[in-house]
């Protein structure tokens, strides 16, 4: 009896409009900047695109910037500090009370004020069990209080302007506070994508239980993010200061956000294990310019903060479905 062969069938090439939307899920935040980009160039008569304001929007993003590049490595974790900002401000207040005693030296109270509550963080999250948002939320909570009763309530100034680079607040025409962030940036870029910590960070976000059994040290991991992230807000409090030349016991409440919104927008999962550092900074630009949008059109301030949020539940809406239907393959 002879065999007979089914001739294998070949899978239809996808039309046009599907490659374009293939495309456009996979390239969204990059579109989105370029759409961004060109309505700014546009409502602003060609004012936007000018080197000098480019450079002045990213130095007005630099603080959110940080924040969001210590954020990045939590939520790679699938876990989230709602702390971030609030440690900031208690950096900067405990930097300025101590100003008196020098630069340096109000810098290393403050880095340590801020490295003891990231590590508070990570053995919350990752010995004890918390749960990330309930844990940031208590460290939030913290550093706001101890902010308010440092200050009395107030505003702290800086009586003496200390430059950022060796005395420098400009290499050329780049503003010190860029170049900072941009080399905190290259740092967590390294870290995740060069050492074997990075591999355990997206291994514990991918799947905790199989990182365990893997042999990955995931509470070490989980502290070390953590605790990288308040160092990420301590550079943050001394880049706020730098521009602002004093800081506020409520400034955590401006950045609470700040954070969150570039790393979500710019596609790293809430889900844990996908995304990174890179698509941060896209997230933090799209974000920055579309700030810079809302000014440029006289957009009121509360309903500048409505269309962040409304921004943020659809990315989110878009990214989680997307992230579910790929885990589920």
């Amino acid at each position: 009896m002879e065999t007979v062969v089914e001739p294998a069938t070949v899978p239809a090439a996808p039309s046009t409009g599907e490659r374009i939307r293939g495309f456009l899920k996979r390239n969204v935040v990059a579109v989105a900047f370029v759409a961004l980009f060109a309505v700014a160039a546009v409502a602003s008569k060609g004012a936007f695109v000018k080197p000098t304001n480019l450079i002045n929007v990213l130095a007005q993003n630099c603080v959110a910037g940080v924040l969001a590049v210590g954020q990045t490595l939590v939520i790679l974790t699938a876990g989230i500090d709602l702390s971030l900002g609030y440690i900031t401000g208690l950096a900067a207040m405990v930097m300025l009370m101590a100003q008196g005693w020098g630069f340096w030296l109000a810098f290393a109270l403050g880095l340590a004020v801020g490295l003891v509550c990231g590590v508070i963080n990570g053995v919350l999250v990752s010995v004890m069990r918390v749960p990330a948002f309930i844990g940031t939320l208590g460290m939030m909570q913290v550093a706001m209080g101890i902010s308010y009763v440092l200050g009395n309530g107030v505003s702290v100034y800086e009586k003496d302007h200390e430059p950022l680079l060796f005395g420098y607040d400009k290499i050329g025409p780049i503003p010190a506070v860029v170049i900072v962030w941009a080399l905190v940036t290259a740092l967590a870029w390294f870290v995740t994508k060069r050492t074997r910590y990075g591999e355990y960070i997206y291994a514990v976000g991918g799947n905790p239980r199989t990182a365990r059994a893997s042999g990955i040290p995931t509470t070490r991991v989980l502290i070390f993010v953590y605790t990288f992230a308040a160092f990420c807000s301590v550079v943050a409090a001394v880049l706020s200061i730098n521009r602002l030349g004093y800081t506020q016991p409520n400034l955590g409440d401006t950045l609470q956000m700040a954070s969150i919104a570039p790393v979500v927008v710019g596609g790293t999962s809430l889900l844990g294990g996908v995304g990174g550092v890179g698509k941060t900074i896209a997230g933090v630009l799209v974000v920055g310019i579309l700030n810079n949008i809302m000014v440029l059109l006289g957009v009121n301030q509360s309903i500048q903060r409505a269309v962040q949020g409304v921004i943020i539940i659809g990315v989110v809406f878009l990214f989680v479905r997307q992230d579910i239907a790929n885990r589920n393959r």
